[in-house]
C-alpha cells in the first residue's frame, strides 16, 4: 500500500519554503500558512511530524496575524532539511508495518563507549571505530551520553537504512535522555539536533520510523565489543559475521547541516 502528495502540492510547498528562508522574518500569518502546507505533507512524511513543533512555538510567540516572527538558526535549519528532502522525493511513502520490530529481533545492535568509540552490527555486517578527534563538544554530560548513544544509531540508518523500508523499529536505550529524544524527535542541544535531522532524513527518505524504549543495563555484548574494538571476544560472539567491517562514514556524513 502507497501513500502519494501530488507532484504540484510538493511543488507548492517548496517554493513556500524557499520564500520564507529567503527572509529574516515573517508574519505570523505566514506561518500558519506554512505549517498548513507542512501538517498536509506529514500525512505522507510522517518522520517530519517533530519537525513542525518548533514552528509551532515561534508562532504562539506572537497573538497578532500581522506580527513578525524572527527567523532563527533552529528555525531554518528545520526548514532547510524539509527542503533538501523535499527536493529530491518522488512523493510516494509505503506505508508502515502495524506493529513495532524490536531491533534486535532484526539482528540490529548498536553501543557506544564514552572513552573508546562506537560499533553497530546488522545482519552479519557491522561497523566499528574510534570516536572522532574533531567530535563537537557536548554541554554537559548528560547530553554527552544522549549524544554518543545516538550516533551509532544515526551510522547504522544511514549504512542499512535502505533494507529497512516499511518497519517500525524499536531500540532499547539504557540512557533514559536518548529514549525522550527519540520520542520527540527534538533536543535543546545543537549536535544532538544534527543527529536527529539526519535520522528524520534517512527515515523518510527510507520510510522507516525509529522508536525507543528505556531497559536499564541493556544486554548488548556484540555491539558493546564493537564500541570497545575488543575484535576478539566479537568475533567468539558473532562468528559468522563478515569479514570485514563496512567503512563507517565521515564525521560530516553524520552530523546533518544545511547544504
Amino acid at each position: 500500500m502507497q501513500a502519494r502528495l501530488p507532484q504540484d502540492k510538493v511543488n507548492r510547498i517548496t517554493d513556500f519554503i524557499t520564500l520564507i528562508l529567503s527572509k529574516k522574518s515573517c508574519t505570523r500569518k505566514e506561518l500558519e500558512q506554512l505549517l498548513g502546507h507542512l501538517n498536509f505533507a506529514t500525512r505522507v512524511i510522517l518522520p517530519g511530524r517533530s519537525f513542525v513543533s518548533y514552528l509551532y512555538k515561534l508562532m504562539s510567540s506572537v497573538k497578532e496575524s500581522f506580527y513578525h516572527v524572527h527567523l532563527n538558526k533552529e528555525c531554518k535549519a528545520d526548514l532547510y532539511m524539509w527542503l533538501s528532502f523535499l527536493k529530491n522525493w518522488n512523493g510516494i511513502n509505503f506505508f508502515y508495518e502495524k506493529t513495532l520490530t524490536k531491533a534486535a529481533d532484526m539482528m540490529l545492535y548498536t553501543d557506544a563507549s564514552s572513552l573508546i568509540g562506537f560499533g553497530g552490527y546488522y545482519q552479519h555486517k557491522w561497523f566499528c571505530d574510534r570516536w572522532p578527534d574533531n567530535l563537537p563538544c557536548k554541554s554537559d554530560f548528560a547530553a554527552s551520553m544522549a549524544f554518543l548513544e545516538l550516533y551509532p544509531i544515526v551510522v547504522a540508518a544511514v549504512l542499512w537504512g535502505k533494507e529497512w523500508c516499511g518497519k517500525r523499529i524499536l531500540f532499547y536505550c539504557d540512557n533514559l535522555a536518548t529514549v525522550h529524544i527519540i520520542a520527540k524527535g527534538r533536543s535543546k542541544e545543537t549536535n544532538i539536533m544534527k543527529l536527529m535531522r539526519k535520522l528524520t532524513m534517512c527515515a523518510a527518505t527510507y520510510n522507516f520510523a525509529v522508536y525507543s524504549e528505556h531497559l536499564p543495563g541493556k544486554s548488548n555484548v556484540i555491539a558493546d565489543a564493537l564500541s570497545r574494538l575488543q575484535m576478539n571476544k566479537f568475533r567468539l560472539l558473532a562468528p559468522l559475521a563478515e569479514a570485514t567491517a563496512t567503512p563507517c562514514p565521515q564525521l560530516s556524513d553524520i552530523l546533518w547541516t544545511a547544504q
